[in-house]
């Protein structure tokens, strides 16, 4: 009989032997068609990518027969690697560390056919796709290892080459052993077009900080192959983790993760690797983690005391990597080096996080779902930038659209292709520009108008002749003035649309 699935919220796999609470959309939860806007999927047809989606592969390689005596900068315990186990007559999978069960993950997190069908019904046109964080390694003997982030990037990269126009990769790299890890970038570059970028976590292992000399020639070559990188959490689940200080409450996910993503870009900003490396672009997962909220604090004591705080970084303080502005400050570290997702689940928090990058800071935000995990904003990646009215209060419609879009492409290096399929949708959609507001008088500048009717919020565009002269909230037809993404402007500042 199979495992039962626990329920403590893993961020990795978390999926239930029950398969009405496992996430999946169901019947009922398929939304409309991306391209048939309603008003609660308002702005669906507007262009989007998913940095931040995970993926693993069905099965592994036997790493245990791969493991051979370890050197002695290895481990010299059995290493409890990770196996998968299907379920019989299911899609299922059940995934073990080492012979214990660890968790029931259901089709969406391996099955593209799957996650196909709900990118679809939620509207998203890309995915770009990572490994499972779990599946890092990092402490493993090496021979193994290097095979395991190998298949793991050919799947992904498998993939990506079967639907080219929906999925991007992003690669993982055996990173405890530098030199492994740069052949892997390498590998990568010259045999694996549609990875574009590399994920790797917060830490190493618990000696081990992304900040350590021994990186160096691995930032050195992210440059060098122009990879941006991705910087994803660790979790605290596992035994050789500190069980006893984050196992109670769901703390080591909605604590333990922002505080090590905090962490993490604290040390990379003070320590100087972005000054030395001024061609490096790093997103971070989870908006940041907890770093937004921390800034005040880390920036006093920069002032405090610079020696301590930045000695290693030319004095260039994290206030200034993280708001872009590092650069224009004379020092060689790099502006605009530092992004983050959206992915914070609360509106209020991302205004702040957008005044904390400063001007243009929206555009180092990418949308990020974390999909397929229960955590994530999921089913529709994007719902808060699109649905949540208090957004247009203090984003633009093209900041909006930026985030959902044209700064993945921008971060990843994705070119012409993808510029030109986001930029029809924004036309399809109706640009934010399309009005010019003064007066309460909306003037079209354009050749349609998207409108809502007010009675049963169904979509409909009319003619520009038809609008001309309307005044906000006028109604016509049962139908009122509103902005490109079909909110009423009346409430709102004017200059915003």
């Amino acid at each position: 009989m199979a495992p039962s699935a626990t329920r403590d919220g893993c961020s990795f796999c978390s999926s239930t032997t029950d398969s009405s609470s496992s996430f999946s959309l169901m019947e009922d939860e398929v939304q409309p068609h991306p391209r048939r806007r309603s008003r609660s999927t308002a702005g669906s047809s507007l262009f989007r990518i998913d940095l931040h989606t995970h993926i693993m592969p069905p099965s592994l390689p036997d790493l245990v027969s791969l493991t051979t005596p370890p050197s002695d900068d290895e481990p010299k315990t059995p290493y409890a690697w990770p196996a998968f186990r299907p379920v019989p007559d299911s899609k299922h999978i059940d995934m073990y560390v080492g012979d214990t069960f660890f968790r029931r993950v259901a089709p969406n997190c391996h099955d593209a056919t799957t996650r196909l069908a709900e990118m679809d019904a939620a509207g998203v046109d890309v995915q770009v796709l990572s490994t499972v964080p779990i599946l890092f390694c990092y402490d493993a003997p090496l021979a193994p290892a290097i095979v395991l982030a190998q298949t793991l990037n050919d799947h992904i990269s498998a993939i990506c080459t079967q639907h080219p126009t929906r999925f991007i990769g992003l690669g993982t790299v055996p990173l405890r052993n530098v030199d492994a890890a740069i052949a892997e970038l390498h590998r990568i570059r010259t045999s694996l077009p549609f990875i574009k970028g590399i994920q790797i976590g917060t830490s190493v292992d618990a000696d081990t900080m992304l900040v350590s000399p021994k990186f160096e020639p691995f930032w050195a070559a992210c440059e060098e192959l122009n990879m941006p990188l991705f910087i994803h959490p660790l979790g605290y689940a596992l035994p050789r983790e500190n069980k006893a200080r984050w196992a109670g409450y769901w703390a080591s996910w909605l604590v333990g993760m922002p505080s090590e993503t905090a962490l993490a870009m604290y040390a990379l900003m003070s320590s100087g690797v972005l000054v030395r490396h001024p061609l490096l672009r790093v997103c971070f997962a989870h908006g940041g983690g907890a770093f937004p909220a921390l800034l005040g604090r880390i920036t006093h004591g920069f002032n405090c005391r610079p020696d301590l705080v930045a000695q290693d970084a030319l004095s260039v303080s994290p206030g200034e990597h993280f708001t872009g502005t590092a650069a224009s400050s004379g020092s060689s570290g790099g502006g605009g080096q530092i992004w983050i997702d959206s992915l914070m689940h609360d509106p209020d928090l991302l205004e702040f996080v957008l005044k904390k990058l400063g001007p243009g800071g929206a555009s180092r935000v990418v949308l990020g779902s974390d999909y397929p995990f229960p955590l994530g904003e999921v089913p529709v990646a994007g719902k808060m930038l699109l649905e949540d009215e208090s957004v247009r209060r203090f984003m633009s419609w093209e900041e909006r659209a930026g985030v959902l879009a044209g700064n993945a492409i921008a971060f990843l290096g994705l070119g012409d292709e993808f510029r030109r399929r986001f930029e029809e949708r924004l036309k399809e959609d109706g640009s934010g520009g399309a009005y010019s507001v003064s007066n309460d008088s909306a003037s079209v500048s354009s050749t349609s108008f998207q409108e809502t009717r007010v009675n049963d919020d169904v979509w409909d565009s009319w003619d520009a002749s038809e609008v001309k002269g309307m005044k906000l909230g006028d109604e016509k037809r049962g139908v009122v003035v509103v902005d490109s993404l079909g909110f009423d402007l009346s409430p709102f500042s004017r200059d915003r649309f």
